[in-house]
């Protein structure tokens, strides 16, 4: 068997050993290996059926692909899925045509073939639909087929029925297939020597009944994989082409030596790199722009890039013919060679366009030889370059033969180029005229090719699935004098285009008022680009940045043109404020195109109105909605309103991750609906409700949703909603049984010693894996910390702690110290800023930071160290095994005295990276230790020296640091840099802190180095103030 299975690896390894499908030359073959560039695949949804022209998808997912897009690599396709808790048995991966399925399956088989991936798989076979076609009326079992594609392969019957073996089935082209698979009459049959027709077999193995044990992986376009019904789908999958980074890797790996200017010319036309993230897109905009460059060495020529999609296929045509026919020339000569090779060629073009117009107005993907001897192209052209190029044969198992465009726009190009060349040869007057009279019309008055794209204006804008989207923009770039100067010889001398492609614009822009669908006035809006008409969406650019759309009511042309400029443009996607637009059905109606584009939707101190609600559930549902976060803040929110969004999140396309209704007001009903969501809602992992001000019952229904085990939320927060004892029990004890909640927020909500114990008890359950909890700016005192003392003990899972702006003083600080010295504590972020602590803990501090390495991150901000207490933390920083990430001391009466010491203990720890000294009395004198800082840690990337006591000089040469390492930032008064890793807290710095503990730091620091005594006057508070720690910095400099 063993011998059987390696010869089995060695038929597919060279089944699938060579890339044909996109080569630029007759008979040329590319290894897979070579030229393979990975692909963006997602975990996805099935039943939606898009309703706009694939193109249209394109460009939007173009806006999706981001740096930090979730993705799945090919070979983990059959991996235990997380919905699941086990291997799928039937995955279903969809994508657009020419998006990379063929290949991608390809690659899968070869990496089996190969002894690389899916080593689970004892035996893989593949059946692409459209050869499977061929045998739609034949009878046969599942064996018989296997054997029939595999003949190598004894004894087919018993490896299929033996379990122990695992097979997988993949079944490659479900929208090319024309097998009627129909899973609620199909019979049932188990036997898999049971002879039946194809498409009852497939039904059978897919529900189970035939091969219960074996694997099915099925790819489709989007708008045929709803033939699989969502029930027997263990696992969808999307294949979303290349993202930025793909894209430029598989330029590096086609335009060898010419890849950075191919690069730099196609970075120039959003329009064009939107479409790039389809690779058979790339594959013929690389073959043209290559041509291109090709030809500009050639004769010295500054090259010209096509700019917009119409020209980079009209140059196609061109590139493909000159490669096949070798007859490239120089300069005029060449121009001449082209627009006689394109006259001569001409009959066999109109033939292909004649197919490729037919079929798409039937919606016809491939044809066989019957449909090419109908429509008189002839086989011998079709083998000879360009045509044998652009169909795709596949390998002859049987004695029919199948043929396909190499990609749909392809089809849709030629489709359009029929028409334009048949009305300006004269021999059809207008082959989209509909209704009798029009055509009557025609006949006895010849129509100008303007009212040839005025008719398939009307077709395509009022078309429910856009199937003649990009037909359109072919047909209206066609007219422009640029593609008509390209394809002379094609059309008549002296043919002149200007006066249509004026006259089809201002129908296009009349058109673009009506009441058509949001994405059929994007696909208007490209089509003036095509005609290189760009009035409206320069104007639209203008008024954005003026701000001036914000503060008028805007026509829905208007609407859909800031659609288009959005998507076009290079803006930032990650956050779109809906605050500032009119509410209307029609406008909002609108914006969905552009809405589902980004990562997040905000709406702030507005009323959630019916309107408005209709248009969130209709774009979190919405087919590759990228929408991930719900802001709703500061609104208020009716009961019905609250309903219909908890609908829309309940439905199984809606992806939110995050839901922020902070500072918005529902009743108890809206309580019920949204605590429903979170029980069930798997995707939804952070909740935050802030300033809702909850009560008792409304916390009982959210501790109900934690407890569940089906609540999937990770992060949650409840700032300032003023919890009460009874509030805390209730929440803590649906703490206590949740075993996914890694983030508590629970900041500014009044919370004493009393309400803090119940919390704690319930953090100290063994369920709780609680890393992140943030108590800050509450009144938690010293008696809560033994409370505290223990979860630290009993949580290893807590890695962040924040208790900023408490009452903890020394006394509670020593206590958690004790505790955070246990084995048993992993804690690795502190935050005590503003708990009134002084030198006398400081000690305390530093034991814990030599006996606990896990602590990275140290926050000891607006409190009262002084130099003597900073100098226990310097032993420590010098002691310890593990060095620290992040060391924060603003506003701690620092002063020269201790800045050596701190220095030097700093540079022995080579893992520091951000370091807030600001606030402090540090001056010039501290500026050689500063220098010696940033040249000896090595990985420091941000110091903050704000409002010390440097003077100009001073700060010029701190700033002048950074030009000694790259990454560096120092930031001071003088150059106002915002921190990358510091929030400034300006409201801080004139918290009051006790004067009893400011003083003596004053006092003892001022009479070691000689300066005047200070009159003792506890009551006096100023000290504490930046300006008082000015003087007091500038004092000690002069003393």
């Amino acid at each position: 068997m063993a011998g059987l299975i390696d010869n089995h690896r060695k038929v597919l390894r060279e089944k699938v050993e060579y890339i044909v499908e996109y080569a630029s030359k007759p008979g040329e073959k590319v290894l897979l290996t070579e030229k393979f560039t990975n692909l963006w695949i997602t975990d996805g949804e099935c039943g939606v059926v898009p309703q706009q022209h694939e193109v249209m998808d394109i460009e939007a997912m173009s806006r999706q692909a981001t740096n930090d897009s979730p993705s799945i690599d090919y070979t983990e396709i059959f991996s235990c899925s997380q919905r699941l808790g086990k291997p799928p048995r039937i995955t279903l991966t969809k994508g657009l045509a020419g998006i990379g399925k063929t290949i991608c399956v390809h690659r899968f088989v070869h990496e089996w073939a190969s002894h690389s991936a899916a080593l689970d798989f004892d035996f893989l076979f593949m059946f692409p639909f459209r050869e499977l076609n061929l045998l739609a009326r034949n009878k046969l079992s599942v064996s018989q087929l296997v054997q029939r594609y595999y003949p190598h392969i004894e004894e087919v019957a018993a490896i299929l029925k033996n379990p122990q073996f695992r097979c997988l089935f993949i079944f490659d082209g479900l929208d090319e297939s024309h097998l009627r698979l129909d899973f609620g009459k199909c019979p049932e049959y188990v036997d898999v020597g049971h002879r039946t027709q194809l498409c009852v077999l497939l039904v059978n193995l897919i529900k189970g009944n035939l091969l219960p044990h074996a694997s099915v992986w099925i790819t489709s376009r989007p708008a045929a994989a709803h033939q699989i019904p969502a029930p027997y789908v263990d696992r969808m999958t999307e294949i979303h082409g290349f993202r930025d980074q793909e894209k430029e890797e598989y330029f590096r790996k086609k335009c060898k030596g010419r890849a950075e200017a191919i690069l730099a010319d196609v970075k120039r036309q959003p329009s064009l790199f939107t479409m790039c993230y389809v690779p058979a897109f790339c594959w013929i905009l690389a073959t043209v722009l290559e041509h291109t460059l090709k030809a500009s060495s050639l004769t010295d020529a500054r090259p010209q890039a096509p700019k917009t999609i119409t020209e980079v296929y009209s140059n196609f045509l061109i590139v493909m013919i000159t490669y096949h026919q070798d007859k490239r020339g120089r300069g005029v000569n060449e121009r001449e060679k082209i627009s006689d090779l394109l006259r001569t060629k001409r009959p066999a073009i109109l033939s292909l366009g004649r197919l490729a117009f037919h079929c798409l107005k039937a919606q016809k993907l491939a044809f066989y030889p019957k449909d090419l001897e109908s429509f008189g192209v002839d086989l011998s052209l079709l083998c000879d370059g360009f045509c044998k190029e652009i169909l795709l044969e596949e390998g002859p198992i049987f004695q029919q033969k199948a043929y396909a465009f190499m990609h749909l726009t392809l089809q849709e190009y030629f489709a359009a180029l029929y028409v334009f060349l048949l009305h300006h040869m004269g021999q059809t007057p207008n082959l989209l005229a509909k209704g009798l009279v029009k055509k009557m019309r025609c006949l006895f008055s010849r129509p100008t090719f303007s009212d040839v794209c005025r008719s398939a204006c009307k077709m395509a804008a009022w078309s429910q699935n856009g199937h003649l989207d990009l037909f359109l923009r072919f047909l209206c770039g066609l007219s422009t004098q640029k593609n008509m100067q390209l394809l002379q010889g094609l059309t008549e001398e002296g043919a002149s285009g200007e006066e249509n492609a004026v006259r089809t614009a201002a129908y296009v822009k009349k058109t673009l008022h009506r009441d058509i669908a949001p994405e059929r006035c994007l696909n208007l809006l490209y089509c003036l680009n095509e005609l290189n008409d760009g009035c409206i969406a320069e104007k639209v650019k203008e008024s954005l940045r003026e701000g001036a759309l914000a503060t008028r009511d805007l026509q829905p042309t208007e609407y859909s043109a800031i659609a288009y400029v959005l998507q076009t443009s290079s803006c930032d996607m990650q956050e779109f404020d809906i605050t500032d637009y009119t509410f209307t059905d029609d406008v909002l109606w609108r914006l969905l195109p552009i809405a589902k584009l980004f990562r997040t939707i905000k709406l702030v101190r507005k009323d959630i109105t019916n309107h408005l609600v209709n248009f969130l559930g209709a774009l979190l549902i919405l087919s590759r909605s990228q929408v991930q976060q719900l802001r709703l803040e500061d609104t208020e929110m009716s009961d019905t309103a609250m309903k219909q969004l908890c609908t829309a999140l309940k439905n199984p396309d809606c992806k939110l991750q995050k839901i922020s209704l902070s500072g918005t007001y529902f009743a108890q009903r809206s309580w019920e609906d949204l605590t429903a969501v979170i029980k069930k809602k798997y995707t939804i992992s952070t909740l935050d409700l802030s300033y809702t001000f909850p009560d008792h019952s409304a916390i009982s229904l959210l501790a109900a949703a934690l407890k569940d085990p089906e609540c999937r939320l990770q992060t949650l927060t409840l700032v300032n909603n003023d919890l009460d004892v009874r509030c805390c029990e209730e929440l803590a004890s649906g703490l206590s049984e949740n075993q996914r909640l890694m983030e508590l927020n629970l900041s500014h909500n009044q919370l004493k010693d009393l309400e803090v114990i119940p919390l704690c008890r319930a953090l100290e359950e063994p369920k709780c894996k609680l890393q992140k909890l943030n108590l800050s700016h509450n009144k938690i005192g010293s008696n809560s910390c033994q409370a505290l003392v223990s979860v630290l003990t009993r949580n290893q899972a807590l890695a962040s702690l924040s208790l900023t702006n408490n009452k903890l003083g020394n006394v509670g600080v020593k206590i958690l110290c004790g505790a955070l010295r246990s084995q048993d504590c992993k804690l690795q972020k502190l935050r005590v800023s503003l708990n009134d602590l002084s030198a006398s803990c400081c000690q305390d501090l530093a034991s814990l930071l030599v006996e606990l390495p896990t602590i990275n991150e140290l926050h000891l901000n607006f409190n009262v160290l002084g130099d003597a207490g900073v100098k226990y933390l310097c032993w420590a920083f010098r002691t310890r095994d593990t060095g620290m990430e992040t060391l924060s001391l603003k506003r701690n009466y620092l002063t020269d005295e201790c800045c050596g010491d701190l220095v030097s203990s700093l540079c022995m720890m080579k893992t520091l990276r951000f370091l807030d000294l600001s606030f402090n009395g540090f001056t010039d004198s501290s500026l050689e230790h500063f220098c010696h800082l940033v040249l000896n840690c090595t990985n420091l990337e941000e110091i903050v020296l704000q409002a010390n006591c440097f003077s100009p000089q001073g700060c010029k040469e701190l700033e002048q640091l950074m030009n000694s390492r790259l990454n560096l930032q120092i930031i001071t008064e003088c150059n106002q840099t915002e921190s990358k890793k510091f929030s400034i807290e300006k409201d801080w710095l004139l918290w009051p802190v006790d004067p009893m503990l400011v003083y003596p730091v004053l006092l003892n620091s001022l009479s070691t180095r000689g300066g005047s005594p200070v009159k003792e006057d506890p009551t006096c508070n100023h000290a504490a103030t930046p300006s008082a720690l000015r003087d007091f910095g500038a004092q000690k400099a002069v003393g």
